[in-house]
């Protein structure tokens, strides 16, 4: 697999850390008037798979007539045998009558941390992202009648924990997304019995089903309350597995534990050898998970997905024909691809250093091809630490550090082609492997740039080492990261992987 390293356990830990804000929750409070001083103080452990991953701590405080959320995710991993722990705290401001004012959002997954901070102001929310002393500032929509932590919790308190209640909340998450609300659907059901820390506990159970807009895929919760409302445990089936998150004692989530390795059981096996010289494969994707719909893959240059009647993808990924790609002098039009011309917190194009890099990178093509060859062929270069200890970095501390695996070897190429005029996006998929650790014909979760050239969007590979990209390269998603966040392509990758069967019908060989 050489560089290609899966995105997987980077996936589990982005969408764990964005999941745990939903399992907060108290009731035995005056929601009219809470107390001064802190008046909600929890700690949960986090398992995949029946193993220990992390741990998260929840604060709500009061100071006057503002209320302060923190959440503290942490959680740590083996990639391989590499180690990788990733941090996040989030806070939010809110009035007490449950309005959103402001929030802040440092991960710690890294070298150097990368902070968000954000403001409200009536239909607008004003984000900056601040890493290197480089500042990134967006402006969005803010959604409308979406809520944060403490106007969530003030609208679970008011349905109560009746059996057969049922309601919607619309929640600002800018972990997420910066310019969308997730919509959470809340069930009440009967109370059943479960069993913590050994001890068997009559528990409310309630079911959450968690939507982004435009996209398909659900996530399905369930979590069981205690006769107050605070959350006792929470369940969450992605990946193939089930991740757990246990109400606990605050020495018992600070306890030391091996972290797990979560690489290889997120490979998908198929059933022959495949030739990745080869100019054209027709694939058939399904879920494992009988009635489950993979989300809608996106059309580019070199795929073309159809959805089947039984709900599975055929799709055709074939070569790029770089020929015609030579021939195209004309540079895409500014105004109209601005969104993938622009720099944000990940894709950081307006750093100083990295426009030096991309002048550098550049050499002295001319042409919008040659200068996307010129730039790949950099950056597969430059990174010359290719390792797995990097858990989300932007393009600005790639650029600094020179280390990391996939995920970094996109933003950074991302982040150079737009420093030079090129459109440029990421996505998020598989790519084939023909034998890694001991097993063989396996696909493995993959991040890689798309840049615009001409009208098309074109793959190039650095951290494979490809500008002429092979078709075993499948993209579930392409996103340009505009929103302040890797969560929408979180979100929809998170029943994908351990959940997908992968079948060669067709390979075309090259003339």
């Amino acid at each position: 697999m050489r560089h290609a390293h899966i995105q997987a356990s980077k996936i589990m830990v982005l969408f764990l850390a964005i999941s745990a804000v939903t399992d907060r929750n108290a009731f035995a409070i005056d929601y009219a008037n809470p107390p001064q001083g802190v008046f909600i103080d929890e700690w949960m452990t986090m398992e995949m798979a029946g193993n220990r991953v992390g741990y998260i701590h929840s604060q709500v405080s009061r100071t006057g007539d503002l209320i302060h959320s923190n959440l503290l995710t942490s959680m740590s991993l083996k990639r391989m045998g590499s180690p990788v722990t990733i941090t996040q705290l989030q806070t939010s401001k809110e009035t007490l009558g449950g309005k959103p004012l402001a929030f802040t959002s440092q991960m710690d997954a890294s070298v150097q941390k990368l902070t968000l901070t954000g403001r409200i102001d009536g239909e607008k929310v004003y984000v900056t992202s601040d890493q290197f002393g480089n500042k990134t500032k967006s402006t969005f929509d803010f959604p409308v009648d979406a809520l944060m932590t403490w106007g969530t919790l003030r609208v679970q308190h008011a349905h109560g924990l009746k059996p057969g209640t049922a309601y919607d909340i619309k929640v600002y998450e800018p972990s997420m997304a910066a310019d969308l609300a997730i919509t959470m659907s809340i069930s009440i059901h009967d109370r059943e019995e479960i069993e913590i820390d050994g001890s068997k506990v009559s528990a409310i159970r309630s079911t959450q089903v968690t939507r982004m807009p435009n996209m398909p895929t659900e996530l399905n919760t369930v979590a069981w309350l205690d006769n107050d409302g605070t959350v006792l445990r929470t369940s969450i089936p992605m990946m193939g597995v089930e991740a757990v998150m246990t109400r606990t004692t605050k020495a018992k989530a600070l306890a030391d534990f091996p972290p797990p390795e979560f690489f290889m059981p997120t490979t998908i096996a198929v059933d022959k050898p495949i030739d990745r010289s080869a100019q054209q494969f027709n694939y058939s994707l399904r879920t494992k998970t009988e009635g489950e719909m993979l989300p809608e893959f996106p059309k580019t240059d070199m795929q073309t997905p159809t959805r089947e009647k039984d709900g599975s993808i055929a799709l055709v990924v074939s070569r790029s024909d770089h020929k015609q790609l030579l021939k195209v002098t004309e540079f895409a039009d500014a105004k109209k691809y601005e969104e993938y011309l622009s720099a944000n917190p990940m894709i950081n194009s307006d750093d100083q250093a990295v426009k030096q890099m991309a002048v550098k990178a550049r050499g002295s093509a001319k042409t919008p091809y040659a200068i996307a060859d010129n730039l790949r062929r950099y950056v597969t270069k430059v990174i010359d630490e290719k390792n797995l200890d990097v858990g989300f970095a932007s393009a600005s501390e790639v650029c600094r550090n020179k280390a990391g695996d996939c995920s970094e070897h996109a933003v950074l190429l991302a982040a150079l082609g737009r420093a030079v005029g090129i459109p440029s996006r990421v996505a998020v998929g598989v790519v084939f492997v023909p034998v890694f650790r001991g097993k063989e014909n396996i696909f493995g979760f993959h991040m890689w740039t798309q840049f615009l050239i001409g009208d098309k969007w074109i793959d190039f590979d650095a951290s494979q080492n490809e500008t002429d990209c092979n078709p075993t390269h499948i993209a579930f998603n392409v996103a340009s990261l505009q929103d302040a966040g890797l969560g929408q392509l979180v979100f929809s990758l998170m029943n994908v992987i351990g959940n997908l069967e992968i079948r060669v019908d067709h390979i075309e060989a090259t003339p």
